[in-house]
């Protein structure tokens, strides 16, 4: 299972909620930006995944 699936799984089971901000998730740190469709021409959340705390990018996901 890659982060991705990860990330939609956790959220589905409510062990993340969807609150904009940057924290630690597991051995992930995540940030997460809440979209607006007047700005961004999508509704939902983009959940960006580090390795450490501005570390590596690892992935992007947009709920």
């Amino acid at each position: 299972m890659n982060i991705e699936d990860k990330i939609r799984v956790a959220i589905g089971n409510k062990q993340l909620k969807l609150v904009a901000d940057r924290r630690k998730w597991r051995k992930y740190y995540i940030s997460i930006v809440e979209l607006v469709w007047a700005r961004n021409l999508w509704d939902g959340y983009e959940i960006n995944i580090y390795t450490e705390e501005y570390g590596r990018h690892l992935g992007t996901v947009k709920v």
